[in-house]
């Protein structure tokens, strides 16, 4: 009995030393990233569509907007943006509960220093003001990158009528 036990862990040993790194998983630290985003009030939002949801109290906008993003991810990009305004109430002022879907890419892009292409998706819930993104691809050498966090609006309009916002988050790349 106790030779069938040596063996079989001795069976087990040779075959775990000869195939590295099956059961490790490999990835690299994440890093902390942070900035800013501009965009432009005047230039940066265009209103593709504005329909009433049916025949309840809510709306529906899809825009297109441009922005920068300045600091450790930087670049310029135009994205696709969904709005579904709960409650709408036409005001003055405006209100509701918005539910916001957008679909951020970047055609050049720098993160820390590397650069490529960069596809993120975007959501805001309800009226708190903090949307939440999430890197779904990259090419050149963002291909491997992952990564998510959040923006929210300082509330700051800058001297050239840009829209400032805070981004950070933790992005990480695959080995």
């Amino acid at each position: 009995m106790n030779k069938k036990i040596l063996s079989t862990f001795l069976a087990l040993s040779v075959v775990l030393l000869t195939v590295p790194n099956v059961y490790v998983a490999c990835a690299t630290p994440s890093t902390h990233v942070s900035g800013t985003q501009l965009l432009n009030l005047f230039t940066g939002v265009t209103v593709l569509d504005q329909l009433p949801a049916g025949k309840s109290d809510n709306l529906k906008l899809t825009t297109s907007i441009t922005d920068t993003w300045i600091g450790d991810i930087a670049g310029t990009t135009t994205y696709e943006s969904t709005w579904i305004v709960h409650d709408f109430d036409p005001g003055p002022p405006p209100g509701g509960t918005p539910n916001i879907h957008e679909t951020i890419f970047f055609s050049t892009v720098s993160v820390l220093g590397k650069s490529g292409s960069l596809k993120l998706v975007v959501n805001l819930g309800g009226s708190k003001g903090v949307f939440s993104w999430t890197i779904l691809s990259g090419t050149g050498e963002l291909a491997n990158l992952h990564g998510n966090g959040i923006y929210y609006s300082t509330d700051v309009v800058d001297q050239n009528f840009n829209q400032v916002y805070v981004y950070e988050g933790q992005v990480h790349f695959d080995p």
